[in-house]
């Protein structure tokens, strides 16, 4: 079970990922191992893959190759989604093909075990920052201003109704900073990992699309870097349990409900 989520920001894009990869024969898991989700290719592109490892590899392979070969050099959005699904395809169908016949033999679901997958990558297009999403048949989505999230893997039941409510309290009309973004990403990696039934699991993984000197880079945050948004983490669910704790009192005194009294820690000191 995997979970990779990318939030296209007005400054980047950030990609976070959980740490957990299973492995497993003919459909039944045999062992769990922490691992990193998220690869950095040439400093400028983030790949995240939910499926079969090996299949994985061959599509980051893929997408350092046209970086490299400039195929995605002075181009459109729509048109470097075409390029990428054309190259993905290509590993995605024969092991699709393969799956149609292996499922007579020995199931269909461990016939789709090496087949099925879907990728996002962040890139810089034309000097501007893209987040596509690909999914199991290669079709390819784009991040926009008014659908500026997406996840992927097994979690993505339980991540994307939690990234609509982040998004409908703390940004419902614009793009996200980046250091909002990060705040999103680890906020619902954190709620995934706390509610799936399995599979999903830490290390979490961070990692940013940003302009550095004028160039787009991808950086992978440190743990120090994480622990500052966990921190926010802690503080907004905090402040929820004092709304609830608040709430509670005007139940019961029969006033009217409304955000908690500020208290002398929360007050501002001139």
């Amino acid at each position: 079970m995997t979970l990779i989520v990318g939030i296209k920001c007005h400054d980047g894009i950030v990609l976070g990922a959980d740490g957990a990869a299973t492995l497993s024969v003919m459909g039944q898991t045999t062992v769990r191992q922490a691992i990193k989700k998220l690869d950095i290719i040439e400093k400028s592109i983030v790949v995240g893959v939910s499926g079969h490892v090996g299949l994985a590899q061959r599509i980051r392979g893929e997408i350092g190759t046209l970086w490299e070969a400039k195929k995605l050099a002075a181009i459109k959005p729509h048109e470097a989604m075409s390029i990428i699904r054309e190259a993905l395809w290509k590993h995605v169908e024969p092991e699709l093909q393969a799956a149609r016949v292996a499922m007579n033999v020995i199931g269909p679901g461990a016939a789709a075990e090496s087949a099925i997958c879907a990728t996002m990558v962040a890139l810089p297009i034309s000097k501007i920052p893209c987040l596509f999403h690909f999914n199991q048949q290669c079709s390819p989505e784009e991040a926009t201003q008014n659908l500026p999230f997406v996840s992927i893997g097994l979690g993505q039941r339980i991540a994307d109704p939690f990234l609509a409510f982040i998004r409908r309290i703390f940004w419902p009309n614009n793009l996200p900073t980046l250091g909002e973004g990060i705040f999103a990403a680890l906020w619902t990696l954190n709620h995934a990992i706390s509610t799936a039934p399995g599979g999903i699991s830490e290390p979490t993984q961070i990692v940013v699309l940003e302009k550095v000197s004028g160039n787009w880079r991808a950086r992978e945050l440190a743990e120090a870097e994480q622990q500052e948004h966990q921190e926010a983490i802690s503080a907004a669910e905090l402040s929820l349990a004092k709304f609830r704790d608040s709430f509670q009192r005007g139940e019961k005194e029969g006033r009217p409900l409304g955000p908690p009294e500020p208290t002398p820690d929360d007050s501002t000191v001139p």
